[in-house]
């Protein structure tokens, strides 16, 4: 930004952007147990717009799937108003819930009269310490056709002291299914963007982390074959809830 304020954390995530409109929390909540299914839909609130923008982390202590990690994918089915949860291992796979976060950018002005606020260029309110706003730790845009990830543990400068993964909230918007291969039939293999939570593993050298790339194999799905969510370019978030 040219002028304004902006306030930015110990690992350069900008916080407050007097030019940019920040992400207001409008509900929070935890899904239902994942089910004997490839994925798991939990509805969105009501009013809600396209501007949504949801954060999960898995309820849990410890990862229960492969090498002790819990990995997800998953999308926003905007005309449903829900949002998906989607298995990326056939074994072993976590069967507990998910912390939820969602966020709208067109946030109303506060009424109380105290705090700060700032504004857009065009005076949409950007931000205001009257709501409760996400912390972002570390944000990095990919790309699904030439692959990427995005990987943060606790050696990170931004991982608090005595965090765990489960702490962490990772944005369902930048997830989704990028591929799909049919095998027979009605039978499909979907291709995704992932992440993954996970816990110290010492056997494998491995501490608490939270990675996230694209084409991993899911599960077989078998039955319509629904639009895939996909952009070649994404920014994926890890945050947590302040």
């Amino acid at each position: 930004m040219a002028y304004g304020i902006e306030v930015k954390n110990l690992s350069g995530y900008t916080q407050i952007d007097g030019l940019d409109r920040n992400l207001q929390i409008v509900a929070t909540g935890t899904t239902a147990n994942f089910p004997q299914a490839p994925y798991l839909t939990t509805s969105l609130p009501l009013g809600v717009d396209s501007s949504v923008v949801v954060f999960v982390s898995p309820n849990t202590t410890a990862g229960v799937g492969y090498s002790n990690t819990v990995g997800i994918w998953g999308y926003i089915d905007y005309a449903a108003n829900t949002f998906i949860i989607g298995r990326n291992l056939s074994f072993s796979f976590y069967q507990g819930s998910f912390n939820y976060v969602v966020c709208v950018a067109n946030q109303a002005e506060p009424t109380s009269g105290y705090g700060l606020n700032t504004y857009t260029g065009v005076g949409d309110l950007a931000f205001s310490s009257a709501y409760k706003q996400m912390k972002g730790v570390l944000h990095d845009t990919y790309s699904l056709s030439s692959g990427g990830d995005i990987y943060f543990d606790e050696t990170s400068p931004s991982w608090a002291s005595g965090t765990l993964p489960q702490d962490y909230y990772v944005m369902i918007n930048a997830l989704g299914r990028v591929g799909r291969v049919q095998l027979s039939g009605s039978s499909w293999v979907y291709r995704c963007s992932f992440v993954t939570w996970g816990w110290e593993n010492e056997s494998l050298g491995q501490v608490n982390r939270i990675f996230g790339a694209s084409g991993l194999g899911l599960p077989q799905i078998s039955g319509t074959v629904t639009n895939l969510v996909s952009d070649d370019t994404r920014t994926q978030v890890i945050a947590r809830s302040i």
